[in-house]
């Protein structure tokens, strides 16, 4: 009689209320976990099948709680930034030249932090043209996938363009990846500069991954700033190579862009 009195109590029993909360819990702590696992997930093929799989689960609710977020951004080493640098030039032919983001254009921090993370996403889906011809028949399905990749980075790409247009009407928008490199302990020690200073900011040119490919003629690369008149344009950048940002002696706009970045 004592047995069934004890299974009975209200302390012995599991109530469907308490099913609910612990499968929220956990299927919470799964929306937590599983979009880091995710982005450490992704290879050259895509990412994992399996973790795919929990990612569906659990995707709609990650962004709605803005959860599906990477990490990598934190101290002691955060890496390189990355941001676009938009040319704005009129039918005179002035341009005017700003940075994505961009803490005098995105306020309050949120509305930087968005923009931030959306220059950072143009970099992480950057597909250089291609894919070799040699590719498509050792490996067709990589092939495709390049094909693939480098399509969405187009349209992701001319998403932004076209916005910046709608935003400078009858005005002629080009962007270009700009990565905002961190000086090192020893390089701060000998020469003590400023996190804004140009000799941080590198230009990342669209060009193919084969020796002397860009993705149109030479100096005309889709993502390419047009140089200030009278001066002439950057060389084009070797393959697995980058170009220096404009200094003050090409570009004085450029800095004045740069105060404020992170």
């Amino acid at each position: 009689m004592s047995a069934v009195a004890s299974a009975s109590s209200p302390g012995q029993t599991t109530s469907p209320l308490r099913v609910v909360l612990s499968l929220v819990v956990i299927f919470h702590l799964l929306a937590v976990v599983v979009p880091p696992l995710s982005f450490q997930a992704n290879g050259r093929l895509g990412r994992s099948p399996s973790v795919e799989s929990l990612m569906n689960l659990v995707r709609g609710y990650a962004q709605f709680l803005y959860l599906d977020r990477g990490y990598a951004f934190f101290a002691p080493d955060p890496g390189p930034s990355h941001l676009i640098q938009a040319a704005i030039s009129d039918a005179q032919g002035n341009m005017t030249e700003t940075i994505i983001p961009r803490l005098e254009d995105q306020w309050p921090r949120l509305r930087y932090h968005r923009h931030f993370m959306l220059a950072e996403f143009l970099h992480e889906i950057y597909q250089p043209p291609g894919p070799p011809a040699e590719l498509a028949e050792i490996s067709p399905i990589e092939a495709r996938l390049w094909e693939q990749s480098r399509s969405r980075y187009e349209h992701v790409r001319r998403s932004i363009v076209q916005h910046l247009e709608s935003e400078n009407p009858g005005q002629r928008v080009v962007i270009r990846r700009l990565e905002h490199v961190l000086p090192g302990f020893v390089e701060m020690a000998n020469d003590p500069i400023e996190l804004s200073d140009p000799r941080l900011y590198r230009v990342l040119a669209d060009q193919s991954l084969l020796s002397g490919e860009t993705n149109e003629a030479t100096g005309m690369l889709p993502e390419a700033i047009p140089a200030p008149r009278n001066l002439e344009p950057d060389p084009p950048a070797k393959p697995n190579d980058t170009q220096p940002a404009p200094t003050n002696s090409n570009s004085d706009l450029l800095e004045s862009s740069l105060q404020g970045e992170r």
